[in-house]
């Protein structure tokens, strides 16, 4: 058996109801951009779609900064937006 990396993917929230699932891994052996993320999470989840634009991605419990890359072996969260006081 070949054991690829796997990125481990949470759903929290809305995003947890869109995707029908509250965690998953993706087994991927090269760096994903956002875009590329995205385009899987939306070819898996098509109703994420309109969730999309406020959803923000967190890599290993931090938030994920333009042009940063995704890794195998990484976390990856689906955070929409929170509220509270």
């Amino acid at each position: 058996m070949i054991d690829f990396p796997c990125v481990r993917v949470l759903y929290f929230a809305t995003a947890r109801t869109a995707a029908g699932t509250g965690e998953e891994t993706w087994a991927t052996t090269s760096p994903l951009s956002a875009e590329a993320f995205w385009a899987e999470a939306l070819r898996r989840h098509p109703d994420l779609t309109p969730h999309r634009p406020s959803i923000r991605l967190a890599r290993n419990e931090v938030y994920l900064n333009p042009g940063e890359l995704l890794q195998p072996e990484d976390e990856v969260a689906l955070i929409p937006p929170v509220s509270g006081g």
